[in-house]
């Protein structure tokens, strides 16, 4: 047991791996068995048997089993967490693309700060080494910990897929279904947050003044008529809660998920895989996975497809140049009332568009947005989402 990660950073004189319950590969050889040799499960076993501090810089993402359940460390649940991973072990492997290490399920804390603080160590850590976090089950106020590692960021974005807007209402003791409050209380540089696939008919309006950020906020309308709209939002974030109850009840079988609309399967495959793509993207996590009635291992199943396709977002990554590709095309537009034209970048690769700040203090931003911005600067238009930023940039370096 532990409270915290001491001396995280030294890298020398620690192993990681100690603060984790190492995953029994033999079991699931054995489970998968005919499915093994070209399996993504005998990829991340060779990655993981590989893995010292030594060659941590050659690893691309970690997978993290966190079993705790609003502040409630149980044993139990890392059954549901052990059945994601047989699905996702016996899913193809992406022929060598990838160095994926799996470090098992995190020990427990004595307390639920003690967890909070070390998931905040290790995801700084990883971050720190380019390296991104996967992180499998608990609840989703373990974002609270996982945001305290960019605090001292002086910009970070933080984006939900959750069908609610987990805010406080009341007099509410602290839990996944207010989280939120407490992550806009505590990071006063978050630059920005998106909830993506909320259902207007569960979030009044008024909850969204209680967020005190910016934000492209995507109902779950939106996102069926052109799920394309989460692209250039999932490449600006950094930070990414998955909640899988944003999936309609009729396509998981969980005991307590009784929602009858929200986001297709196929859905939430894209979003990770556009989350994947996004070279931002620090750390993803799939929460409020428990699931006691799932007889068939449908939502298991669906999980893994998730992360699968998460996965094949990144191998696009490490190919990916973004604005430093070879043939990024710069536009200037003029608009009635600006001093100086808005600069727009777009890559021919990918068909991607980003806009560029420069604050006061001369620093230069390159924030993505959608080709929406372009067209509204060329009819003379000053985009919301540019503004904003512009506001927001200004406002925390003031």
């Amino acid at each position: 047991m532990f409270t915290h990660l001491p001396l995280l950073y030294n890298v020398v004189e620690m192993d990681i791996k100690q603060y984790f319950n190492p995953v029994n590969f033999t079991f699931f050889t054995k489970k998968i068995a005919g499915k093994w040799k070209y399996s993504l499960g005998r990829d991340i076993d060779k990655s993981t048997g590989k893995f010292t501090v030594t060659n941590i810089q050659n690893v691309d993402v970690v997978i993290l089993g966190i079993p705790c359940f609003e502040g409630i460390w149980d044993e139990s649940k890392i059954k549901s967490i052990n059945k994601i991973r047989e699905e996702l072990y016996s899913l193809a492997n992406f022929s060598g693309t990838l160095n994926i290490v799996d470090l098992g399920n995190l020990k427990s804390s004595t307390t639920t700060k003690g967890t909070y603080l070390a998931l905040r160590d290790i995801t700084e850590f990883f971050s720190e080494l380019n390296i991104v976090t996967l992180i499998l089950g608990g609840s989703s106020d373990l974002c609270a910990g996982i945001c305290d590692a960019f605090s001292k960021e002086i910009f970070f974005t933080f984006s939900s897929i959750d069908a609610q807007l987990d805010v406080k209402k009341g007099r509410e003791s602290f839990g996944s279904s207010n989280y939120l409050t407490h992550i806009f209380m505590k990071t006063p540089n978050l630059f920005q947050f998106n909830l993506l696939g909320y259902q207007r008919h569960l979030v009044a309006p008024e909850l969204f003044l209680k967020t005190n950020e910016f934000g492209n906020h995507l109902s779950l309308g939106e996102i069926h008529d052109d799920i394309k709209k989460a692209e250039p939002v999932l490449r600006n974030t950094n930070i990414l809660a998955f909640d899988i109850r944003s999936v309609k009840s009729a396509e998981i079988a969980s005991n307590n998920h009784t929602n009858p609309n929200g986001l297709q399967s196929d859905e939430m495959c894209q979003l990770a895989k556009y989350a994947g793509m996004s070279n931002n993207l620090k750390v993803f996590g799939l929460f409020e996975t428990d699931t006691k009635k799932d007889r068939h291992g449908i939502t298991y199943k669906l999980i893994s497809q998730i992360v699968w396709y998460f996965f094949e977002g990144l191998t696009f990554r490490k190919n990916d140049r973004g604005v430093t590709g070879e043939k990024v095309l710069s536009y200037e537009v003029e608009i009635d009332g600006l001093e100086k034209p808005l600069k727009f970048l777009f890559c021919e690769n990918s068909g991607r568009w980003w806009f560029e700040i420069q604050s006061f203090n001369n620093e230069k931003y390159i924030i993505a947005c959608s080709e929406k911005e372009y067209n509204k600067a060329l009819n003379n238009e000053i985009p919301d989402f540019w503004l904003n930023c512009v506001q927001k940039i200004d406002s925390i370096l003031k």
